[in-house]
């Protein structure tokens, strides 16, 4: 058995033991092996094993080379347990000398370089912000640490949630010694870095490419900053709108509520921002990350398009209290500064800007040749299940609202908050089911 067979075996058992593939024919099957397998060959000798050279410090986990110098991407945490001087193992046994370089410990994104000369196998970046919820990714490393009885294992997933800092979920399996390596698109373009894995597939979280990004030269040039620990989205500031995450050339506002931020500089549902405080923003996700940079009480200068002309407001970023505070006094008609007795009360439990509210269907959807999101997987006792729900099924609207792919059923239920009812339209082969489900907080 040739050594590139295994991993793609391992990919088989563990991926189908977490997150059932399900397609409508064998050939959608066959293709997206034939995707991974590519992506596996493409990328395989540029993911490295990282050991500490000294003995001391038993420290290990993965990276990535991304540039023909030695450039290698890993995790902050990585770095911090391997020390300064490095062994980096390719997957065919090689050792060369590295060093490491900077780290954010913030988002765990670190760089280590290889020391020795050489002109080494390096893979392209992607776009961790043009990735979509729902998209297939393939994830790499030395589970365990290195091996000679094995390359790099190959683990498909696809991306199911990404927090507001950028980092991203996926259902890729990992294990020990993971961390570091690196997160494929199914173009071998790494989106993602490895950082922390969970005993719950569903936990497992990567640094996005382009948040790592934003520190490129600061890691270049400093050797660590931050602390451990990644940001809670309960201190963010917030805009207080609603914006379309699947927006590619500036972020379309979808709604504004009364009496935030938003809504009292002056911006509308369907003006587009194009620019945040001077800075170009294509993506909902960059958008995001620039905001994570500020504190609130910052006044920021937002560009709008709103059709054919060109708007700039500027406004105050609120706290999630203060924000719940300014929406209740818009519809009390009250105003902000007469409502210091309700500085003590509980924060809404939906912000807006906010991830999402931690409800569950218990249904996985998956992308269809043509209209709807089939149900990958259902949860033994979810809401889904309830509703009567199976794997299989096409859904076809939610709430009235017509479905096109995954994404747009998870945006339609993500606003939604638990004890909501969600009414869902499906077709089972040639029958069409309407069913009602009952969210219910996230187990």
């Amino acid at each position: 058995m040739s050594l590139l067979r295994l991993p793609l075996l391992l990919l088989t058992a563990l991926t189908l033991a977490v997150h059932p593939l399900r397609a409508e024919t064998i050939e959608e099957l066959k293709a997206r092996e034939s995707k991974v397998r590519s992506v596996a060959q493409k990328v395989m000798n540029s993911v490295v094993s990282i050991t500490s050279a000294d003995a001391k410090k038993p420290g290990s986990g993965s990276g990535v080379i991304v540039q023909k110098d030695g450039l290698i991407l890993t995790a902050a945490h990585v770095t911090e347990a391997t020390g300064t001087d490095l062994i980096i193992i390719f997957p065919d046994g090689k050792r060369v000398k590295g060093v490491a370089l900077g780290s954010n410990r913030g988002t765990d994104a670190g760089m280590a370089k290889i020391t020795d000369p050489g002109d080494w196998p390096a893979v392209k970046m992607g776009s961790s912000d043009k990735m979509r919820l729902g998209d297939w990714c393939v994830a790499m490393g030395h589970p365990g640490g290195f091996s000679v009885e094995r390359r790099p294992p190959v683990r498909a997933g696809r991306i199911w949630r990404r927090d507001l800092d950028g980092a991203i979920f996926s259902s890729c399996p990992l294990i020990g010694g993971d961390s570091g390596g690196p997160l494929f698109d199914l173009e071998g373009r790494v989106i993602g870095i490895n950082s922390s894995i969970h005993g719950n597939v569903d936990m497992n979280r990567h640094v996005a490419i382009d948040t790592l990004r934003d520190d490129w030269d600061r890691m270049l040039k400093e050797k660590a900053w931050g602390r451990q620990g990644f940001s809670s989205d309960s201190s963010r500031p917030r805009i207080g709108a609603i914006f379309d995450r699947e927006s590619q050339e500036g972020v379309k506002v979808e709604e504004v509520p009364d009496g935030t931020p938003a809504n009292r500089a002056g911006v509308k549902a369907g003006d587009v921002l194009v620019k945040f405080d001077g800075t170009d923003v294509a993506t909902f996700h960059h958008m995001q990350r620039l905001i994570g940079k500020k504190k609130p009480g910052d006044k920021v200068k937002l560009a709008l398009r709103r059709s054919a002309e060109s708007i700039e407001c500027e406004l105050e970023l609120a706290s999630p209290p203060s924000l719940a505070r300014q929406r209740r006094n818009a519809d009390d008609g009250n105003s902000d500064d007469d409502d210091n007795e309700r500085d003590s009360g509980p924060p809404e439990p939906k912000i807006p800007d906010d991830s999402g509210p931690r409800i569950w269907l218990g249904a996985e959807f998956e992308d269809t040749a043509g209209k709807g999101a089939r149900i990958a997987a259902v949860k033994e006792n979810s809401p889904a299940a309830k509703a009567g729900l199976v794997a299989g099924d096409i859904i076809l609207r939610l709430n009235d609202k017509e479905v096109d792919g995954p994404t747009p059923a998870a945006d339609i239920i993500r606003p939604l908050k638990a004890g909501d009812k969600l009414a869902i339209k499906a077709r089972r082969g040639e029958t069409e089911l309407s069913v009602e489900a009952t969210l219910e907080p996230r187990p």
